[in-house]
């Protein structure tokens, strides 16, 4: 009987230990990290052991929509970012995109990705206020992802020399510039992601990246700025992507209106994929824009695999019909 009670006893001690706790830092650390920061914050409750565990995460990930009130949204990351002050975070995510931010924290959020040389900044918000363009001050970068809802005007040249992947969203693209030249002094970028671009520039959109592999865009609408207010679609003959990347093997282009592209010095160029959402182009009977559609398909005719939509082809089958009506009632 006393055997068997002991066994138990120690069975039942064993069975009760924190073994969670006993894992060393790193290891919570890492595990934590996979998790929203509103719940990781939340394990400083559990023991002594684990009030300050959350303080040193690699990886921060603030997302508003685990909060009913967006002041208590602000406070959160305000406060986090004070008690992280001395800790060496990797990546930095927030994600607001129903719910603004005053300006202060914007800056706030900015400055400290920036003093703590973050690598990986993704920042989703809605009306971005404040001193965002200080993003580019942050040399640290390796990927930055900026899906800004309503759009802002990005600088003319982004200059990070860490930067592998960048993924503009929603972002609006400004400049009295010629030649539209956003990301030629990025070096080591390897990866693009142009999704929802409206573009308001004076002739040309060049993509020049000498370490370019990967390229998707995803609709770049262009505008031309009437006034402050007033835009309006720019015409056929203006809408034109330079497209400059030796190194560059995989290709993704989604159009929303027929544009000039032209492809120069890609001899790697392995994986295309073109899509054209029909009912999004209402302009496809403009006139030269089967031209354009046929110079487009043969600027990327040296790739090994091209995928084309059935959309594109119906487009380019009606926009052909259309400049034979033309023709011919013209002649």
């Amino acid at each position: 009987m006393d055997n068997t009670y002991t066994k138990k006893t120690k069975w039942h001690e064993e069975t009760q230990m924190d073994r969670l706790s006993d894992l060393p830092d790193c290891l919570l650390h890492h595990i934590l990290s996979f998790m929203d920061s509103k719940y990781a914050v939340q394990t400083c409750i559990l023991s002594k052991r684990w009030v300050s565990v959350w303080t040193h995460l690699p990886v921060l990930k603030l997302d508003s929509k685990f909060f009913n009130r967006v002041g208590n949204f602000r406070s959160f990351i305000s406060q986090v970012l004070d008690h992280c002050e001395n800790s060496n975070i990797l990546t930095l995510s927030i994600c607001s995109p129903r719910k603004n931010l005053a300006r202060s924290l914007v800056d706030k959020i900015i400055s400290f990705a920036v003093s703590h040389s973050v690598q990986e900044l993704d920042l989703s918000l809605k009306y971005p206020i404040g001193e965002l363009q200080n993003v580019f001050r942050c040399q640290s970068l390796r990927v930055l992802k900026l899906d800004l809802l309503c759009g802002l005007p990005l600088p003319n040249s982004i200059s990070l020399a860490s930067l592998k992947t960048l993924i503009l969203c929603k972002v609006r693209l400004k400049s009295e510039n010629h030649c539209f030249d956003l990301f030629s002094s990025c070096l080591d970028l390897q990866n693009i992601v142009l999704d929802h671009v409206f573009l308001t520039i004076s002739d040309i959109f060049n993509i020049s990246a000498p370490a370019l592999v990967s390229l998707t865009i995803s609709k770049i609408i262009f505008y031309v700025a009437k006034d402050a207010k007033i835009m309006y679609y720019a015409p056929i003959k203006d809408r034109k992507v330079v497209i400059t990347a030796p190194r560059l093997t995989s290709f993704s282009f989604t159009c929303y209106r027929p544009m000039s592209l032209s492809m120069d010095n890609s001899p790697l160029l392995e994986n295309v994929n073109l899509s054209m959402s029909h009912d999004d182009l209402s302009d496809t009977q403009e006139e030269g824009s089967f031209m354009f559609l046929i110079e487009m398909l043969r600027q990327l005719g040296n790739a090994r695999s091209l995928t084309v939509t059935l959309g594109l082809v119906k487009v380019c089958m009606e926009s052909y019909l259309a400049c034979l009506i033309s023709h011919k009632f013209n002649s």
